[in-house]
């Protein structure tokens, strides 16, 4: 019998779970390796847009995240200071135009999802507490180095170990992420502990010069989700309220990180995948979204082909084009969501979420490959 190619993804977030998982499916052998020593997700809310949705429904998820999901209400867009309503923002109609629903999810319950349909397919491919140091890429095959002086052999390999990537510098050299000028506040709050006055209506973003905050429900209202990015405390008081109620080991600060596009992923029998591929800043919501569509089209060029040269050059042919366009979409996005005027920010985010859609008809289950 001809043997399984052997494939070392770097990186048990979502983007290394979601390659394992689309990997396994096709009968490659796994060995995935995580830095921390134990497995977990931080992190607060993040959007299952219907592509990403698609892209979970080729990897065997699709049952998951409707159970695990939430489809957003109608909402409001408000102004930071008087609270006054700015737009009333309807339904979601996703299911209907695009085929899929559009869905709010606990990062840390994706996660556990993705780790639990690995460990279903092989219980034995986890490697915790695995810091990579050196990644020798040949044109047969692959050898990573590990902070303890031991050395693994491959096929080929993935590196999904992030925006801070040592794959990714390994295979082109040391960069550094380009900082946005954006500091992102994000937190999770107990619902329980919530007046419902302050959720009225579940769905809100508030936006003000420079600065805007949004939220929702999370785990079908067991915790209240926000992202706020802003400079100054001076929004209106419902907004005040609801953040003052924010557990401290609850409440997470990130600077907001980019990297510029690059024009090819693939050394020798190595690639990239998700951020350590296109890290993106956050205000089209297609960060985790892309990585997952990366699995699935990582996953098809697998099955498609035996020739490993090959299916990595099916799978950036696919997918560099897409990211490089979403990328340049979510930079366009800040400069225009964050102006001076309200009334501009909310005709910005109505332009900005009309060209965001246009993103939702891709399926990675059928595009071509």
């Amino acid at each position: 019998m001809t043997r399984s190619p052997h494939v070392i993804v770097v990186g048990g977030g979502i983007g290394g779970l979601a390659a394992a998982l689309g990997l396994l499916r096709q009968g490659q052998r796994v060995t995935l390796l995580e830095q921390v020593a134990s497995l977990g997700e931080v992190g607060a809310g993040l959007s299952i847009t219907p592509n990403a949705g698609k892209a979970l429904d080729f990897l065997g998820l699709g049952d998951v995240i409707s159970r695990i999901g939430s489809t957003p209400p109608a909402g409001q867009i408000r102004h930071f200071q008087t609270g006054a309503t700015l737009v009333n923002l309807p339904q979601d109609q996703s299911r209907e135009k695009y085929g899929k629903p559009l869905y709010h999810v606990h990062r840390a319950d994706l996660h556990a999802a993705l780790a639990d349909a690995v460990a279903a397919l092989d219980s034995r491919c986890l490697h915790t507490g695995c810091e990579v140091r050196h990644i020798d890429s040949r044109p047969d095959g692959v050898r990573v180095t590990l902070a303890d002086g031991s050395s693994i052999d491959a096929d080929w390999l993935v590196g999904a170990d992030g925006i801070h990537s040592r794959v990714r510098a390994e295979l082109m050299g040391a960069d550094r992420p380009n900082f946005t000028g954006y500091v992102a506040w994000r937190g999770l709050i107990p619902g329980e502990i919530v007046d419902p006055a302050l959720l009225d209506p579940p769905l809100c973003m508030t936006v003000g010069p420079r600065r805007m905050l949004m939220r929702y429900p999370l785990r079908r209202g067991a915790v209240v989700n926000f992202v706020a990015i802003a400079r100054r405390s001076d929004f209106e008081t419902h907004t005040l309220r609801l953040l003052a109620l924010t557990p401290v080991d609850r409440l997470f600060k990130w600077g907001l990180f980019d990297r510029d596009p690059l024009p090819s992923w693939t050394r020798g029998r190595a690639t990239l995948l998700g951020d350590a591929a296109h890290a993106m800043p956050p205000f089209t919501g297609q960060g985790a979204v892309m990585a997952l569509e990366d699995a699935a089209i990582l996953g098809r060029a697998a099955a498609a082909t035996t020739d490993i040269d090959e299916l990595l050059r099916r799978y950036e042919a696919a997918r560099l084009p897409r990211v490089t366009a979403a990328l340049a979409m979510s930079r366009a996005r800040a400069e225009l969501y964050f102006a001076d005027d309200p009334m501009q920010q909310v005709r910005a985010l109505g332009a900005g979420m009309a060209e965001l859609r246009t993103l939702y008809d891709y399926d990675a289950a059928t595009v071509p490959v």
